[in-house]
């Protein structure tokens, strides 16, 4: 073997051995992190307190007829809410719901669609995100019970109409489903690219967000996770599952997807609209993803004629 053709081969093991050692760094650095990747919120490690939200001059150039806060808990939380009141009476209270680790901004829009047909729309930061405090996420678990003290909440101060729906939006959707079967005064719900549960729905983002490596993480080991971010959190990650919570209510679902949807594939809706059985509607975008598929002109157009 000559001088090039030794070093060459040296080359190409050192470079496998540093690549395979770099591989399993990695996994290293995935196990360990994972849990508080599925259980720490946005505002984890950020106080957050009403010394920062917006005058009411600033939301009524926002379209906003006012702001609010809520008290909820256990744990203690506080969520910033934005109501968007119709012209005239209004028909329904809606609950517009954000997805992970996004806001009630990203809402806005539908929120004033709503209300220009008659809505009472209220926009929520869900616990941890926005302007509401929180440590942790729960996927549905704690944020269903604090929407029932928003209920309550809105209803003390005389902004909750007779009949209470909501719209959730992939994340949202799941707290929404959840909150429907949790809190019967809750009549209809419209989710967009919602999942089944937090169990089905944590190998799919690992496997997106870590190329390759979240590949090589097992079923056991997911399931480990899942219970490390749950006692983290304080919830149970099995209850964590909009697909049982639509067995456990009476409410008319919509459930809209879209078709080329990678993050969460469009099977997660068509599983949520068997267990629904007759009391929901399944709407397919076609060409749509999970980016893309909120902001399509036939959702909002869909969302508003199903209500």
């Amino acid at each position: 073997m000559s001088a090039r053709q030794r070093w060459l081969r040296r080359l190409l093991v050192g470079g496998g051995l540093g690549l395979l050692l770099g591989v399993v760094g990695i996994y290293v650095v995935v196990l360990w992190a994972l849990p508080s990747a599925i259980s720490y919120a946005p505002n984890a490690e950020r106080p957050i307190d009403s010394a920062g939200d917006p005058s009411a001059g600033a939301l009524h150039a926002l379209g906003v007829s006012r702001g609010l806060r809520v008290a909820v808990g256990p744990p203690a939380a506080s969520l910033s809410l934005w109501i968007i009141d119709p012209a005239g009476p209004a028909r329904d209270t809606v609950l517009v719901l954000h997805g992970i680790r996004d806001s009630k901004r990203s809402q806005l829009g539908l929120g004033r669609a709503l209300a220009a047909a008659g809505h009472r729309a209220v926009l929520v930061d869900l616990r941890g995100h926005g302007r509401s405090s929180g440590r942790f996420l729960s996927y549905g678990v704690i944020e269903s019970r604090d929407l029932v003290q928003v209920i309550d909440a809105l209803a003390e101060r005389g902004s909750l109409t007779a009949e209470v729906k909501a719209v959730g939006a992939s994340y949202g959707g799941a707290v929404a489903l959840q909150l429907a079967g949790r809190d019967r005064r809750v009549t209809a719900v419209a989710t967009v690219a919602t999942f089944t549960s937090l169990r089905d729905v944590t190998p799919l983002y690992l496997r997106r967000l870590v190329p390759g490596v979240g590949r090589l993480v097992t079923s056991g080991q997911i399931d480990e996770a899942l219970e490390r971010a749950g006692r983290e959190a304080g919830f149970d990650p099995r209850e964590a599952a909009p697909v049982r919570a639509v067995a456990r209510t009476h409410a008319r679902l919509l459930l809209i997807h879209g078709a080329d949807d990678g993050n969460i594939p469009v099977s997660h809706a068509r599983a949520l609209h068997q267990a629904a059985g007759r009391r929901s509607q399944l709407l397919v975008i076609p060409g749509a993803d999970h980016a893309t598929v909120m902001g399509h002109p036939r959702v909002t157009r869909a969302i508003l004629d199903w209500l």
